[in-house]
């Protein structure tokens, strides 16, 4: 198979970069899908690589605290399952492609066989936060039901209606699917998304983390690091 030569376009991220201040009173720090399932191999079937599931929990539990100090809501978004929806076959948000590779027996996951385990069902531990990455104040929004934080949730109105936010501080699991599809109905709801490209990583391996956000910052999102984000935050 050919190589695909990547333009650098570093240059087109560093001025955009240049353009960004985030107004702190306009701003709402988003998790997206940061559970257990994903960055806990004592109880996830999809995580991630240990150094990332790592990397992830250390760098957001700093990110997230410092974004607390300067009075930045947090909210975390993410799946819990029903048992009914696991009885109906809606699991998994009813994506085609996932329930048709599970069909047939092929993981998304490198190295790792088709869980026939419920998707993080109501109660179970896989479905929980991890512990360092919340504090009572933050706000929760569970009815995540596929990909995107804000289809058919209470994300938007949350964010508009009650935070009154401009900005999005966006992280989580995974880069290339639900943080990607997150931040993508984000940019076409009038937001300002701002990947925070320390706190997010794939199960799908970093190759996959690496292109999505490569993607992002080439068309709906800043893509900084979390020192890079906190230095962009005005007043």
């Amino acid at each position: 198979m050919a190589t695909i030569d990547l333009t650098d376009r570093s240059q087109f991220m560093r001025r955009m970069n240049s353009v960004l201040t985030i107004d702190p009173s306009r701003t709402v720090a988003l998790t997206v899908d940061m559970q257990r399932e994903y960055l806990d191999e004592a109880v996830g079937h999809s995580v991630v690589e240990p150094a990332e599931a790592e990397r992830v929990l250390t760098s957001a539990a700093e990110f997230l605290a410092a974004c607390r100090e300067r009075d930045i809501p947090v909210v975390h978004v993410y799946a819990v399952r029903r048992p009914e929806e696991v009885d109906s076959g809606f699991e998994y948000g009813g994506l085609a492609y996932l329930i048709a590779g599970n069909r047939i027996n092929e993981s998304q996951l490198p190295h790792r066989p088709v869980s026939t385990r419920p998707d993080r069902l109501l109660g179970s531990a896989e479905s929980e936060v991890p512990a360092s990455l919340v504090e009572p104040q933050d706000l929760h929004v569970t009815t995540k039901k596929s990909l995107d934080g804000f289809a058919e949730t209470e994300l938007g109105f949350l964010l508009d209606r009650i935070l009154d936010a401009k900005y999005l501080l966006i992280t989580g699991v995974n880069t290339d699917t639900c943080v990607y599809s997150t931040t993508f109905s984000a940019a076409n709801r009038g937001f300002w998304p701002v990947v925070v490209s320390d706190c997010v990583a794939s199960m799908r391996g970093v190759d996959s983390h690496e292109m999505a956000l490569q993607l992002m910052s080439r068309s709906i999102a800043w893509v900084l690091s979390a020192g890079e984000a906190i230095e962009r935050i005005s007043g």
